[in-house]
């Protein structure tokens, strides 16, 4: 994809075995996580994985939350906070303790597109306390044990998020008012000019951003009927594919890519991650890190696959 920075990976699996060697644990982002949503700020959707809730070694309850902006507007200030210009959403790791009613923020992992992780910051510091109506607030009315002397109420109705967001464990963002404006205009534009490359790259990348990879396949298939040897293109497409399920159509296009250029680092590491996370052929896997490697030993990349070999021969000895 055009002007982008940062290679494509599908994000950081959540392995106990790797507890051992964070302070924290991963989050869960780019897995097929059931993200709840929960409520929504002036400038954020936010959900939660459920699934992360843990009792701590303090007795807290430890939970991921997850922050997409509203709009692009949100968006680019967030990415200002943050200091990543290809900042899309970002992860908060809590522990609440339930009977004080305070938290601690532990982390904060910020992602760009394709849920690359661009950036993990250790918060830590002192516990505060939960402001009533906050997302926190909201967020321990949903982890919180009921005290036995409670009655049970019936659960509390969450108001729906914008533009559909309540169903965002079935895709990851909804097309705001924005990104709805450029689709169409990109549309105008490959109607007008059907023979021309750009329009329909550029009209894949939208449908990649919000997040609608049926339509972003098939405009990328009219990008590669005019330029069959784009790996940017085989790779995005790839991605799309992977997020449907269609394992071997992304496999197909991530060998592609790295057929025209051996030395594509995006489709080895994506390949080498389909086989070993979707397939659970990890000797395949294995074999394809180890060639990222050979080419690539010192990026923030290399070191994520150095430590899924590491794992995974310990477990093959």
């Amino acid at each position: 994809m055009p002007g982008k920075e940062q290679k494509f990976m599908f994000g950081l699996i959540r392995l106990a075995v790797l507890t051992a060697m964070f302070l924290y644990p991963l989050s869960s982002a780019a897995l097929a996580v059931e993200w709840k949503g929960m409520t929504s700020t002036s400038r954020y959707q936010v959900a939660l994985d459920e699934e992360s809730v843990r009792l701590t070694e303090r007795g807290r309850l430890a939970v991921w939350l997850r922050f997409i902006p509203l709009d692009d507007t949100q968006r680019k200030a967030a990415a200002a906070e943050y200091g990543e210009k290809g900042y899309r959403s970002h992860l908060e790791y809590y522990e609440i303790d339930c009977s004080e009613q305070s938290f601690l923020l532990g982390l904060i992992e910020i992602f760009g597109k394709s849920k690359t992780m661009l950036k993990r910051i250790k918060a830590g510091g002192e516990t505060d306390a939960i402001v009533p109506g906050s997302v926190l607030d909201r967020t321990a009315e949903r982890i919180c044990p009921v005290p036995d002397d409670e009655t049970v109420a019936e659960e509390k109705e969450i108001p729906p998020l914008p533009h559909g967001a309540e169903n965002d464990h079935v895709t990851e963002e909804q097309p705001n008012v924005e990104t709805e404006q450029k689709i169409g205009d990109l549309l105008k534009r490959t109607v007008a000019e059907p023979s021309n490359y750009q329009a329909w790259t550029l009209l894949g990348n939208a449908y990649f951003d919000a997040d609608l990879p049926v339509e972003a396949i098939a405009a990328y298939n009219r990008a590669l009927a005019l330029r069959p040897d784009d790996t940017n293109i085989l790779n995005d497409q790839g991605a799309m594919f992977r997020q449907k399920g269609e394992f071997a159509n992304a496999l197909a296009n991530f060998e592609r890519a790295v057929k025209i250029d051996p030395y594509n680092l995006e489709s080895l590491y994506n390949s080498g991650y389909v086989y070993a996370f979707d397939l659970n052929n990890i000797t395949k896997a294995l074999q394809i890190w180890m060639r990222y490697l050979e080419l690539d030993k010192s990026s923030e990349m290399a070191r994520q696959v150095q430590s899924f070999v590491e794992r995974y021969r310990k477990e093959k000895n």
